[in-house]
Formats: C-alpha cells, structure tokens, sequence
C-alpha cells in the first residue's frame, strides 16, 4: 500500500511534472529506462533510450515564473556527473549522451530545451 501525498505538496507536483514529461517523450519515441537515479553526487530525472542515444531530461516545474531559470551552473553540473556516472556504471560509454531540460508551467504544457550542450 502506497502513502498518498496531499494535492497541495511539493513531492506531488513534482510527481505529477516528471509523469507528465515521462509520458510526452514516450509518446515521442522515447524508451525510459531510468527514473530518479543517483549516482556520481546528483539524480537524474528521468533517462530514456533510443537507438544508440542516452537522453537525460531534468525536470523542472514553477507554478510562477521561468522554469528553465531555476537551472543553474551548480545544478547543471550535478546533472553532467550523474550522467557520466550513469554511462560509467553501466558500460554506456559508447552511446551518444544527450541533455533535455523539460519545464512545466501551470497550465501543465511540457516545454523542452532540447541537446544542451555538455
């Protein structure tokens, strides 16, 4: 039996933002293979697989303002180690790393900044 987290909390929206954008990149194409991994001193969101690329998306939700702003050079580099950790663990070396940040608004629409560069 699961705990049920208040509508209101900060654990559901987040829930609810990394669902949604679990959902928008599968109905693009997208297999997860991943979701909240640790590794290398960050976690990643979510982690998704197809051909010979390794996408890693940051999920990032606001109820106000930009939330892409919310990514900062801290953040950012956490991210970049915990996909490098997540290749190194898993023998991925070869496959092309790719990374999403994925920003929901209030109105629920996904907004992505696509291939960042690392």
């Amino acid at each position: 039996m699961t705990a049920t987290l208040p509508r209101d909390s900060r654990q559901y929206r987040g829930r609810w933002a990394e669902n949604r954008v679990v959902w928008w990149y599968r109905w693009r194409g997208w297999r997860l293979v991943a979701r909240n991994w640790y590794g290398g001193g960050g976690e990643l969101d979510a982690v998704f697989a197809r051909w010979r690329t390794l996408l890693v998306v940051e999920v990032r939700f606001r109820g106000q303002g930009d939330a892409f702003a919310s990514v900062d050079e801290a953040k950012w580099q956490r991210t970049l180690r915990a996909a490098k950790a997540l290749q190194r663990s898993f023998h991925l070396e070869r496959y092309r790393l790719r990374i999403d940040v994925a920003g929901l608004g209030p109105d629920g629409r996904v907004q992505v900044h696509a291939d960042l560069p690392h």
